[in-house]
């Protein structure tokens, strides 16, 4: 299974991140974390990311950055999820197939450290992708 996920939607004009709050069924709570969903059947990873993107938070990227594909259960799963930055968004709205609808909150770059101490952001994944980011800016 291969998954486009956790990708980090940097708003450049603000440098904020996109994050979603969704209900997480396997927690029974709401969660923080960043958009992220599966692949159609022959469909590229970055379209796909570009795809959830416009679902999830209404925004398309004109750049997509992988930072990292990672897996959860190597030993056990083929289940893998790619990591990208998405860069200079733009509006560009579709209709997802979500059960409700998303809450969309920003989050300044700068207050990732913030963002990681939160008891709702949990998802293994958006926690890899905040340090990934960090490391990407730190060295450019």
């Amino acid at each position: 299974v291969r998954l486009v996920g956790s990708e980090m939607c940097i708003r450049d004009r603000d440098h904020t991140v996109l994050l979603v709050r969704e209900y997480s069924a396997g927690l029974e709570r709401y969660e923080l974390g960043f958009v992220k969903g599966g692949l159609e059947k022959d469909e590229l990873v970055e379209d796909a990311a570009n795809r959830e993107m416009r679902e999830e938070v209404g925004y398309a990227a004109k750049e997509f950055i992988l930072l990292k594909n990672v897996s959860v259960w190597p030993n056990y799963s083929s289940f893998e999820t790619s990591i990208f930055m998405a860069n200079r968004l733009y509006r560009d709205p579709l209709i997802g197939d979500e059960p409700e609808e998303i809450e969309i909150l920003e989050w300044p770059v700068k207050n990732l450290d913030a963002l990681r101490s939160r008891k709702d952001f949990t998802d293994a994944r958006s926690l890899l992708a905040t340090y990934l980011i960090q490391d990407y800016i730190k060295n450019k």
